[in-house]
Formats: C-alpha cells, sequence, structure tokens
C-alpha cells in the first residue's frame, strides 16, 4: 500500500481499564472523530500485553517478585501468537458493525528492544540489568516479535513498532554497539509485515544518531514526538526523509499535559512540516495513558483525550489545504 497526502492516526493506548465496553468506546470514537488510521485501542500496558502471553507458554520466562525473569539462558518460540487479542477483537467488532471495509487499522507492536527490556538479567543498573544488554536474547525475542508481526498483517493496514527504550539507549552514542543491529532487525520485521505500511514510534528527544540509524532502515514511516520534545523538530531534514523514502509521522499534541490544543495551536505546528514531501501522518505525542496522572478521572482523562483528537483531526484537514 503507497501514501500520498496528510492522514491522521493514534498511538494506541488510552485512559480506561480494559472492558469490553471500553474498547467499543473508543472504536467508536476513534471513528467518528474520523481517524484515518486509527490503532486498536491498548488499553493494557503495552509491554505486559505481550509478555504475559509469553508466560503461559513456556518459553523461558517467569515472573517472580515482580519482575519478568529468564528461567534459563535462552527464551523459545511461543506455542501460538502472542499479544495480539485486542487487534483480533478490534477486527471481529468492526466485522460485526459492517464498517471493516471503511476502517483502516493500525496494529502497535511492542519491540523487541523495549520488550527485552522489560526483561530483568543479573545486578546492576538499568538498562544493562536487562535483556537488552544481551544481542543474542534481543534476537531471540525478535523471532518472537516477527511472528507477531506477520499475523498481524493479516488484519492492520497499517503496523507500528513500538521502541521507546531505542531513545535511551542511543544517545549520542549508542551504548551497546547496537547501530547495525537496530538495522537488520527492524529491517527483518519490515519484511515479515509483507506489503503493509510500517514504521516505529519512538518517543523522547531523537539524537542524530539514532535518526541516522532509522533512515537506513526499510521501515516506511518514523513517528515520534514534536509537541513536548520540539527539538526534535531538528532531527530530521525534509531532502533526507525524501532520498531514504521515510514518511514522517509528527506528534502534534501532548499525551501528558491536560491542556486540550486549540485548532490554531496544532496548525502552527503542523505548518513548520509543510516541506516534508507528499505525505506525512499527524498523530499525538504518545499514547494517552499519562494523562489519568494529571489529576483527572479515567473518565476526564479519556474525554481530554477525545477533544484533542478532535481539534488534531480539524488541524490537519486545514493544513491539507494549505498544501
Amino acid at each position: 500500500m503507497q501514501l500520498e497526502g496528510v492522514f491522521t492516526s493514534t498511538i494506541g493506548s488510552f485512559p480506561l481499564d480494559d472492558t469490553i465496553d471500553n474498547r467499543r468506546k473508543c472504536v467508536d470514537d476513534l471513528i467518528s472523530v474520523g481517524i484515518d488510521f486509527p490503532a486498536y485501542p491498548q488499553l493494557a500496558d503495552m509491554d505486559k500485553q505481550f509478555l504475559d502471553d509469553l508466560l503461559d507458554q513456556d518459553v523461558g520466562l517467569i515472573f517472580e517478585n515482580g519482575e519478568y525473569k529468564l528461567s534459563g539462558e535462552d527464551l523459545k518460540d511461543p506455542r501460538s501468537v502472542p499479544g495480539l487479542d485486542i487487534l483480533l477483537w478490534t477486527i471481529q467488532y468492526l466485522e460485526k458493525t459492517g464498517m471493516r471495509r471503511k476502517v483502516r487499522i493500525k496494529a502497535p507492536i511492542t519491540g523487541p528492544f523495549t520488550l527485552a527490556s522489560c526483561i530483568r538479567r543479573g545486578k546492576g543498573i538499568f538498562p544493562f540489568n536487562t535483556a537488552v544488554s544481551n544481542l543474542r536474547l534481543v534476537r531471540q525475542i525478535a523471532d518472537i516479535v516477527m511472528i507477531c508481526c506477520r499475523e498481524a498483517s493479516r488484519y492492520a493496514e497499517m503496523i507500528a513498532i513500538d521502541e521507546p527504550i531505542l531513545s535511551v539507549i542511543v544517545g549520542s552514542r549508542s551504548i551497546f554497539g547496537y547501530e547495525e543491529d537496530i538495522i537488520r532487525i527492524f529491517n527483518d520485521l519490515r519484511e515479515a509485515c509483507g506489503e503493509r505500511i510500517v514504521g516505529t514510534h519512538i518517543c523522547g528527544r531523537i539524537s542524530p544518531k539514532l535518526s541516522s540509524i532509522l533512515l537506513k532502515t526499510s521501515l516506511d514511516f518514523l513517528s515520534h514526538e514534536f509537541h513536548d520534545t520540539p527539538k526534535n523538530i531538528e532531527v530530521y531534514q525534509p531532502e533526507e526523509l525524501r532520498k531514504n523514502e521515510k514518511i514522517l509521522s509528527v506528534g502534534c499534541v501532548s499525551a501528558s499535559n491536560a491542556h486540550v490544543e486549540t485548532v490554531d495551536e496544532i496548525l502552527d505546528l503542523m505548518v513548520r512540516f509543510r516541506d516534508y514531501d507528499d505525505c506525512i501522518i499527524f498523530t499525538p505525542d504518545c499514547g494517552f495513558r499519562k494523562l489519568s496522572a494529571q489529576n483527572l478521572s479515567k473518565e476526564e482523562a479519556y474525554t481530554v483525550s477525545i477533544r484533542k483528537l478532535k481539534n488534531m483531526v480539524e488541524a490537519a484537514r486545514r493544513f491539507s489545504s494549505l498544501r
């Protein structure tokens, strides 16, 4: 699938408990708001969503004293595809409501580096005391994530490999020296997704070193936060993205501040990306789960997130007319 034009999407999480009613509410609201590529409602923790599934499959992972740990030296392949129950539920719900052919779903999949960073391994400080410090284990987890990618590509029109840990382990230097391995693993995951639109979401400050690594991958889009981390605006130049055939996915509303940005405020940020080639995707900075920490009830935080999305969609409509 090729993209050309201005699109909107979401990152995944909302500040609601994972219930069937809340899943329905999220899907219905995202469609009503007019999001072009709504992510399935990721109401469970993005790491637990995949790791908890693996706990039951005897892959060599255990949960002890509140931490994921290895029971041996290596991880084995799971018996079934982990972490995609909510995606499959969303597809079934859209089919039952007659909306499946009208909605292009985005599937967030937690990436192997981030999953590895959630698995405790030895002593020391984070992230050196986790599986992300061991490339062999990262590659074993990547093999599992590839299984998820192949299955998700049967249903979702867009797939995002969520890798927030990469902005931590790749700053001015790569603390584990993984540059070529990051490229290789992303390329393998991209290939597993077939003809779908595939990218990565990495929040936080994106260093020049990390951006140069990402530009060398075969991913279709690169998604980052630009509202709360405006320094990221300096990271990519339009000609670099064009040369490397990358679509920029721009986080343009805060995912952690309860202030609802006006349409004009959002548009002011969007217009800074007018020269970024023939396609651009606008999203929130990240998932909205953090809004529940802003002295709001979960319902209030959810209402704020939907108001933000409504204004984002309207701002994107106006941005499109300016190009």
